[in-house]
């Protein structure tokens, strides 16, 4: 019988603005599975899913279309003008996810799995206590003032309001703060390519996959 690979299972995070999708491209050209967590939920809100029907049972007919999909609009005036509708959909969201997850590791046959979980950190108490196992998280970092910036370029070549963007930072941790909170921190001031040398480079000290 083969023995079964060890496998190694790593959370890619990073703050809005500080270039982690560009991050988990990388790893992604680089021959690694990579679970996206965010496209877990987007699909898990399409007509039929599980989670679609988790939600729509909790919350009733009256948060659908009429063609049965979920209005996203009339779901968050529910949960947002109400602390306990928003806890219970976020713990259906997030026992959802967690599963998808965990199932996704468990079907990987590769050494190594990466994990993109964009709010891991805010919220990492809950992801453990939903299941979530994991052998390290990786932050994507960039500074406070090049965060802003960046986040203020992106809204301004958007046509939307550069305060309304940036007061997403406000409802996150402080990037800083998450750096001690992170078992690898890869600083990304600088150009895709220098971000690309970085990431191969901790996979080599890692020793993973090369």
């Amino acid at each position: 019988m083969k023995q079964s690979k060890v496998k190694k299972v790593i959370v890619i995070t990073g703050s809005i603005g500080t270039g982690k999708s560009t991050a988990v491209d990388i790893i992604k050209s680089l021959g690694f599975q990579v679970l996206d967590s965010d496209k877990i939920v987007h699909e898990g809100y399409n007509k039929g899913s599980e989670l679609y029907c988790k939600v729509t049972e909790h919350f009733g007919k009256e948060i659908l279309n009429d063609d049965g999909s979920i209005n996203r609009q009339k779901l968050g005036k529910i949960v947002f003008s109400d602390a306990e509708s928003l806890n219970e959909l976020n713990r259906i969201v997030h026992a959802y996810v967690t599963d998808k997850l965990m199932n996704g590791v468990e079907e990987c046959k590769d050494e190594v799995i990466f994990l993109d979980i964009p709010l891991i950190l805010e919220r990492l108490a809950q992801e453990k206590e939903y299941g979530l196992k994991f052998d390290e998280i990786w932050l994507v970092y960039v500074n406070p003032e090049t965060q802003i910036e960046r986040l203020r370029q992106r809204a301004i070549k958007e046509n939307k309001n550069p305060d309304d963007v940036l007061n997403i930072i406000k409802k996150q941790i402080p990037i800083d703060k998450k750096v001690s909170m992170a078992d690898e921190v890869i600083d990304n001031e600088g150009t895709v390519k220098e971000l690309e040398v970085k990431i191969r480079k901790l996979l080599k000290i890692k020793d993973i996959g090369w």
